[in-house]
């Protein structure tokens, strides 16, 4: 096996870094982002195939944003860091979000403990914290949640540990979401159910006349939950856009996206829910305060780099495409995706072929049968250039030693 550095190695963490770092941190607020690389040489170095991970790693296995940070982003948290000592919260980031969905605009106070008074918007340590409230929510003993499966199945986890009655619908032929499978499946019993899009594993987008439809099909008692955590890496625009403008005429919707993955702040944790008031008051009383100063003013920023979104994206659907393209001459099946990553059917032992690329080549991909229990297939994230010809290098490699 390879050696894998680490961050404690020299040349992750020079004397020359930790100087420019000091000095950026001693003139904090002064940092000038003139480009997207020099901010890059601050974040990581030429070594790093992806940015937060060891040299010499490729790592395309949790969905991260392989380009890093926005350096607007980093730039307000350098800015910040001496100011920890204070409670705080960046109180323009409540707005900034009802603006980009088009919802009524209300405003966070420069406290954290002050409450907001007709919210549309929550705000938490990332979808998950906004998900966990949300179960306490509405998962009580004797409802029944419905969700596709296999998929991101986090609510599915929780119903089992609130009591609730999880019901698991199958996808169909391609891995298609079956809507009319989960609307059938509803009974009196039902209250709660999830619509992924992208979905996770599969990457198909649901598209908005049918999610519009099914959700004027499904009774007001029953809450609908659309998680777009990958949504922003559509290739068609009218699709970010999601199922925000839904929420106005429906009450019983939730929408939850997250900072983590096209605005490459997993670390920062932080996501957000869109509701009428009445459900978001009821879900910020099932959650903690659990936001920071440097969380809030970094995904403040993030959501005004336009360019490093863009790039995002764009560096996503390259890395996708060359990923249709070397898999189509390999003759490996695979599913087009809407999202960051993409399926991958190898047709041999997941568990073999996920050892072999980790153990002799240092390529990190996500093992759908360990995940999901589907056999065969794996899931790898679309990431920088190089690091996507170094894991097909190895993949071809590894097919025909398997």
């Amino acid at each position: 096996m390879r050696k894998i550095k680490t961050r404690t190695d020299s040349d992750q963490w020079s004397v020359s870094r930790r100087g420019f770092l000091k000095g950026a941190l001693a003139g904090a607020g002064l940092l000038s982002v003139g480009s997207y690389e020099a901010v890059a040489q601050m974040v990581g170095g030429s070594s790093v195939r992806g940015w937060g991970v060891p040299p010499g790693l490729v790592q395309i296995s949790g969905n991260e944003n392989a380009l890093g940070p926005s350096p607007r982003a980093v730039e307000a948290i350098l800015g910040l860091v001496y100011n920890i000592n204070r409670y705080g919260q960046n109180p323009d980031l409540l707005g900034q979000l009802a603006r980009r969905h088009d919802m009524p605009v209300v405003e966070w106070s420069t406290s954290p403990f002050a409450p907001v008074k007709d919210p549309w918007i929550s705000v938490g340590a990332g979808s998950s914290d906004l998900l966990y409230a949300i179960g306490h929510t509405y998962l009580k003993e004797g409802v029944e949640s419905i969700e596709i499966t296999p998929g991101f199945e986090f609510v599915r986890r929780m119903a089992d540990q609130f009591g609730a009655k999880a019901v698991g619908v199958p996808v169909l032929d391609g891995f298609k979401p079956n809507l009319d499978g989960m609307r059938n499946a509803i009974t009196d019993r039902t209250g709660f159910m999830v619509v992924t899009t992208p979905g996770n594993p599969s990457g198909h987008l649901t598209p908005m006349s049918e999610l519009k439809s099914f959700i004027e099909s499904i009774p007001p008692r029953v809450m609908v939950l659309v998680d777009e955590a990958y949504v922003d890496f559509a290739e068609n625009e009218a699709d970010r856009v999601g199922a925000a403008p839904l929420i106005k005429d429906h009450p019983n919707v939730i929408v939850t996206r997250t900072f983590s993955k096209i605005f490459g702040m997993a670390g920062m944790r932080v996501g957000y829910a869109i509701a009428q008031p009445e459900v978001i008051r009821t879900i910020n009383a099932h959650k903690t305060n659990t936001l920071t100063m440097l969380s809030t003013h970094a995904a403040s920023a993030a959501l005004e780099d336009h360019e490093h979104t863009r790039r995002s994206r764009e560096m996503v659907l390259n890395g996708k495409r060359y990923f249709y393209d070397q898999l189509k001459a390999m003759g490996v099946e695979y599913l087009p995706s809407e999202s960051s990553f993409v399926m991958i059917n190898t047709k041999a032992d997941s568990d073999d072929i996920v050892n072999k690329l980790r153990e002799e080549y240092n390529v990190l991909v996500g093992n759908a049968r360990a995940r999901w229990g589907i056999q065969g297939w794996l899931r790898a994230t679309a990431g920088l250039p190089e690091e996507n010809e170094a894991f097909i290098s190895a993949l071809k490699k590894v097919l025909v030693s398997s």
